[in-house]
């Protein structure tokens, strides 16, 4: 209870000594100062060379096998990129135990197909 008096004894003293006083400011102590500032100069030939510079970018769209297209019987993976240029890759891998997802590239586009493999799917393969 002590502490809660004295809080606000502390609390009115600061607010009226803190706020009781009249702050001026002399107006004419304010500087202030006036730039002009040019406008930069646009030529023709620069805007020309931007949008050239814009028209030459290409996105590649890429996609790299490892095992050479569609080959049940090898374990592989394909790699590269999307037109937007983001990386994917995708690896050969066993459904169950009998069918196999094996990824290609067609057009320089992922793609996959299942199959159903004869004698048994293992380590991402058909045997």
């Amino acid at each position: 209870m002590k502490n809660i008096i004295l809080y606000l004894l502390l609390f009115s003293i600061i607010f009226i000594f803190g706020c009781g006083k009249d702050e001026t400011v002399d107006a004419e102590s304010i500087t202030a100062q006036v730039y002009d500032i040019e406008e930069p100069e646009i030529i023709e030939e620069d805007v020309e060379l931007i949008e050239e510079e814009r028209e030459d970018i290409v996105t590649v769209r890429l996609c790299h096998d490892t095992d050479n297209g569609i080959v049940r019987w090898v374990n592989g993976s394909i790699f590269g990129y999307y037109n937007n240029s983001k990386r994917f890759e995708f690896y050969d891998y066993c459904f169950d135990n009998n069918f196999l997802i094996e990824y290609y590239c067609e057009d320089e586009n992922p793609m996959n197909r299942s199959f159903l493999c004869t004698n048994e799917c293992q380590d991402n393969h058909c045997l």
